[in-house]
């Protein structure tokens, strides 16, 4: 009884780590709106499994559920980085981004991201890379919260056709944002404070040295921060950063 004990308490050890190891949601981060273009970024790919015949001519449409409608049904068409490939073949960029639809498994609040090219057969393997989308045109409205949100696919008619994306964990990179404060006649600012806040609330602080340059190191890529300057005597407007990779130029000029 004892050995089997031990034994169930393994496997169920083993089951926490595995669960641990899969994400069901995606990490979504949007920057941008208010009358400017919209940025979203994906913080991990994911992998779909077609399930459903009607995807393969038509789709795949990616589905973000209940983010937001920042769109208001209009198609924006979008460049960036984002790609999706079928059953490992040649990886085929995302060119449109949409909101505000209802339609069969489409809700008014979902983003969906898709591009103009056949769909994948029954069975297949879809896998969306990690990137950031920019739409071409401005937007609006405030952008959407950040957050993970259930993601799917389904066909041109919202017909869903495959199981939930499941993503990918990694670990993420340590990168550094480095950059100059400088006063309105353009000298750097000495012994300002530096502050950069994740989106879960946590906040790390630097000071400028006498020649108004600072730096963060040890920040994990693939998330998105907001930089702001605090000094008595000069205004400095915040800035919103998606880290993908080192940034060494992030400046800061009074107003």
């Amino acid at each position: 009884m004892k050995l089997k004990v031990q034994i169930l308490m393994a496997l169920f050890i083993v089951l926490a780590v595995y669960v641990s190891a899969v994400q069901a949601q995606a990490n979504l981060t949007f920057s941008g709106g208010n009358g400017t273009p919209l940025t979203i970024t994906l913080q991990q790919s994911v992998s779909y499994t077609i399930n459903n015949a009607q995807c393969v001519s038509d789709g795949p449409i990616f589905i973000f559920d209940e983010t937001g409608n920042p769109f208001s049904i209009s198609a924006q068409i979008v460049t960036g980085t984002i790609n999706f490939s079928i059953n490992g073949g040649a990886a085929q960029a995302i060119t449109r981004a949409r909101s505000g639809a209802t339609v069969n498994n489409i809700s008014a609040n979902d983003i969906y991201i898709y591009d103009a090219q056949p769909g994948a057969p029954n069975g297949s393997t879809v896998v969306l890379s990690a990137g950031t989308l920019r739409t071409n045109n401005n937007v609006a409205g405030a952008p959407p919260a950040s957050g993970s949100f259930t993601t799917f696919i389904t066909n041109g008619t919202g017909v869903r056709c495959s199981t939930n994306g499941v993503a990918t964990v990694t670990t993420a990179s340590s990168v550094s944002i480095s950059g100059r404060v400088l006063t309105s006649s353009g000298r750097g600012l000495a012994k300002a404070s530096i502050y950069l806040t994740d989106l879960q609330g946590n906040r790390r602080i630097a000071r400028t040295n006498s020649f108004g340059y600072y730096r963060f190191s040890d920040i994990a890529a693939g998330q998105t921060v907001t930089i702001e300057v605090v000094s008595k005597r000069h205004q400095f407007a915040p800035q919103v950063v998606n880290v993908m990779e080192e940034i060494d130029d992030l400046n800061f000029a009074a107003f």
